[in-house]
């Protein structure tokens, strides 16, 4: 151990953990029961740092990650991408032909959506906080989790069942500081109702010469009709201030989510 301490969601046994390992394969690991209670965890100091997901090659943005870093002080501080393979997992002796009850993430089930209506079309899947609480779950041989390793006293019934073969996850390294490193920025803003407003607004990024390599919109969640927007850009190694500042300009409520290199 050298000293610090990561939050991540569920267990061992969780994707989120061996990502956590990727970023520090030193650090002591601390499992929480949700993606928010983990970044939670990291900005009140209980740990120094969180792991997240924050998007999946087939399942798309992950939802609770975004609506966290824009609603907490944090940064993102590095990333990795993860091949995330997918296992229907039970007690030992069970069959799939027996398994009438499946429970995952909600991530792992749509990554696996195709094979669930296929092979399971009978079967109930059901949406738990994570792959961890599935595999608890999994007691009996009419039961199964989706996860990425059997938990003590379990077994993999089939194996690799995600929909497309190089499912990838990105994680992030979440902190109470930003970094002034890297060659990839975040942020996310909102802009007036009206029109063109948007279209002003991201065109500052071609402007800096930077390249989108994301854009994504979210309910601001105070009334209908109302969005703010992610943005991933690369800058370059270059500190992103100049375009911020005239960005600002353009958009309201504008958060800077932090500057970051991607661990391999």
């Amino acid at each position: 151990m050298n000293g610090i301490k990561i939050a991540y969601l569920g267990d061992k046994y969780t994707h989120t953990y061996a990502a956590a390992k990727k970023f520090d394969a030193d650090a002591e690991l601390v499992g929480y029961h949700t993606i928010y209670q983990s970044i939670d965890a990291a900005m009140r100091g209980e740990c120094d740092y969180a792991v997240a997901p924050i998007e999946n090659s087939c399942g798309g943005s992950v939802t609770e990650t975004l609506d966290a870093l824009r609603a907490l002080p944090l940064y993102i501080r590095s990333e990795t991408v993860l091949h995330v393979p997918q296992h229907l997992i039970s007690v030992a002796g069970a069959t799939a032909d027996g398994i009438k009850t499946i429970y995952s993430h909600p991530q792992a089930l749509a990554q696996c959506d195709g094979y669930l209506r296929t092979r399971f079309a009978d079967a109930e899947a059901i949406a738990v906080s994570s792959t961890a609480e599935a595999l608890a779950l999994a007691t009996s041989a009419d039961k199964a989790a989706i996860a990425r390793t059997p938990a003590e006293g379990q077994v993999i019934v089939e194996a690799e069942i995600e929909d497309v073969k190089n499912n990838s996850t990105r994680f992030v390294l979440i902190g109470n500081s930003p970094s002034d490193r890297g060659d990839k920025c975040s942020v996310v803003f909102e802009t007036p109702n009206r029109p063109g407003a948007l279209t002003e607004a991201l065109s500052l990024f071609g402007a800096h010469g930077l390249n989108m390599t994301k854009i994504e919109s979210r309910p601001h969640k105070s009334e209908l009709g109302r969005y703010v927007f992610f943005v991933d850009f690369e800058c370059g190694g270059q500190s992103p201030d100049r375009l911020l500042a005239e960005l600002a300009v353009h958009a309201s409520g504008l958060k800077y989510l932090g500057r970051y290199d991607c661990v391999k």
